[in-house]
């Protein structure tokens, strides 16, 4: 049956699932939480940056090393990284806001659409289901990756270059070239674009999502307004204490 991503299901027996014993996972990954935790985790995010292989996210999951049976959770885990990225403030943190914004809002609109569908083939549905989880799982990664302080990206960008290539080419479909000036947003937004393009070919975009994604947008224009607001607060803070 292979890997599910679907909504969170009533809960079920556990299930023990074995992998190789290493530095940056546990012996074993017993239920869906604690497979999330370990993609979560911050080893995960530095074993990213210190072993630049181009399908090791890819073989983790097809190993079960990665179990993940709910996207939503998934999904909702990132939604709550928001408060995170902006107390994380850095150079990267518009950047990691952007790829959220864009990452959810695939998922809550084409993706969620294209699943409920029936309009697709078996072989076509495993397959967007396949890469839809492994690009959550890189988004988790990516953020907690932007929001550490120490992240070299000059070194230790590992998604950047071809890392999205091969994965495009599968797909079938022209490389989108309209996000194509940042060296750390480009390589993760356009193959989300090209993915979503992907799923528009079998189920057309609803009026409804016209308005669900303006919604979405118009959510994180909120969500940047306070980060600066609080910020310029902050700023203020710490020079009227450095002047007394």
């Amino acid at each position: 049956m292979g890997l599910q991503c679907t909504k969170q299901k009533e809960k079920k027996p556990i299930k023990i699932l074995e992998i190789k014993q290493s530095q940056s996972s546990p012996q074993t990954l017993s239920t869906t939480k604690e497979a999330i935790d370990f993609v979560e985790s911050q080893s995960l995010a530095n074993v990213m940056r210190t072993k630049p292989v181009k399908e090791y996210l890819k073989e983790q999951i097809e190993k079960n090393q990665i179990y993940v049976d709910s996207c939503d959770i998934l999904a909702e885990r990132i939604e709550g990284k928001s408060q995170l990225i902006l107390r994380s403030y850095n150079n990267f943190t518009e950047k990691a806001l952007k790829i959220k914004s864009k990452v959810l809002e695939y998922y809550r609109n084409e993706y969620i659409n294209y699943i409920n569908s029936k309009n697709d083939s078996l072989k076509n549905r495993e397959f967007i289901i396949k890469e839809t989880i492994q690009l959550l799982v890189e988004t988790t990664i990516i953020l907690n990756c932007l929001m550490d302080k120490n992240f070299d990206d000059e070194t230790e960008l590992w998604w950047g270059g071809d890392y999205y290539n091969d994965r495009i080419k599968e797909l079938s479909l022209s490389i989108d070239t309209s996000e194509n000036t940042d060296p750390i947003t480009t390589p993760i937004l356009q193959y989300l674009n090209t993915l979503k393009s992907k799923i528009l070919q079998v189920i057309p975009i609803l009026p409804s999502q016209n308005k669900s994604i303006a919604n979405s947008v118009a959510i994180t224009n909120v969500h940047l307004t306070q980060f600066y607001k609080d910020l310029k607060l902050e700023f203020a803070k710490d020079v009227e204490e450095e002047v007394n």
